[in-house]
């Protein structure tokens, strides 16, 4: 093939691509802003869920004390239906701790929701490594879902073909339950071996826990939402629970972001054991210097003050770095898969 042909088709291409991307960010949407809250006394479930989703209106300082998040406050929701992205919050953080990430997925054209945990966030860490845990947030990921399309108002943004699981630390572990993964406990009885005792899930307290779970697997039904269309696990824990056939029944596209720095869920025992066990199947990102604080919205100040290891673990520049790329690659993925209108 002629050079000239080649240097002709790359320019062709690169004058195509750059107008496309282009337009992605002037077509972005302003962001509004919710909140929403459920008891349900049949389900013994509470959910109180932050939503993002695009708006008419432009946004302005909100003030959720100790965090600050820019969006129109119950802002005209844009006409028309959108995809629906749950995200799930790492056990340190909560429903406010990615604000920045969700509304900026909300500006691409999703309806985000981010509900806490109750008892494992911030707060409340009591159900820390048990199955409870990974149940709970299961069935309340599934429960916002339902809260969503019964609300009258929500329900008319959101199109319920179209969704989406976010899910960081366990909230990724919980995510690829969700997606019909099945664990079975295979690798936890030699994982301390290959972690080492200063391990966070080796600890005599947290081993104990962790063999409960154990004798709750195998699962007798699997937990898969098929109203799910697309997963992403941002450094996703409990690797140890998962082996070669627990994938066998995973039906969503899957996105796997590694957190390098991470050292509760290390990655190459939990996120990268998990890649190697879906054969290359899942598109795989690695954030070199990221880890559990760095993946979250910059802290308030008194929040930082009070948890320094959280908050303060990389500078203002690593973390805009590190959010660049994840929230890159997250919209490149949910926008691939699920699309907007």
């Amino acid at each position: 093939m002629p050079i000239r042909f080649i240097v002709f088709a790359l320019l062709l291409l690169f004058q195509l691509f750059v107008p496309a991307r282009a337009a992605v960010a002037a077509d972005s949407y302003q962001v509004g802003f919710r909140t929403l809250g459920q008891w349900s006394a049949d389900a013994n479930l509470r959910l109180d869920v932050n939503i993002w989703y695009p708006s008419v209106r432009p946004p302005r300082t909100l003030n959720y004390a100790p965090w600050t998040v820019s969006a129109a406050r119950n802002g005209k929701a844009v006409e028309g239906r959108f995809p629906l992205l749950l995200l799930s919050h790492a056990s340190p953080g909560t429903r406010f701790s990615y604000h920045d990430t969700a509304a900026r997925m909300a500006s691409y054209g999703f309806v985000v929701a981010a509900p806490t945990h109750a008892r494992d966030c911030m707060d409340d860490m009591s159900l820390l490594f048990t199955w409870r845990q990974l149940e709970s947030r299961v069935r309340e990921l599934s429960g916002v879902i339902d809260l969503l399309l019964n609300d009258a108002e929500l329900a008319a943004s959101i199109d319920k073909n179209r969704i989406g699981l976010l899910g960081f630390g366990t909230g990724g572990a919980a995510a690829l339950l969700l997606g019909g993964a099945l664990p079975d406990c295979l690798s936890w009885p030699d994982y301390c071996a290959r972690a080492g005792q200063q391990d966070i899930y080796c600890n005599r307290w947290a081993r104990d826990r962790m063999d409960g779970i154990c004798h709750s697997l195998p699962l007798t039904k699997s937990l898969a939402d098929p109203r799910i269309k697309a997963v992403a696990a941002v450094a996703p824990g409990f690797g140890m629970l998962f082996s070669s056939a627990s994938f066998r029944y995973f039906h969503p596209p899957l996105l796997l972001i590694a957190a390098e720095n991470d050292a509760m869920n290390r990655s190459e025992l939990h996120v990268g054991s998990i890649a190697r066990l879906m054969n290359g199947k899942a598109p795989y990102v690695s954030l070199p210097r990221a880890d559990t604080g760095a993946l979250m919205a910059p802290c308030p100040e008194s929040l930082a003050a009070e948890l320094p290891e959280l908050c303060r673990s990389v500078s203002a520049e690593e973390r805009n770095v590190i959010h660049q790329q994840m929230d890159d690659a997250l919209s490149d993925f949910f926008l691939h898969f699920l699309g907007n209108d």
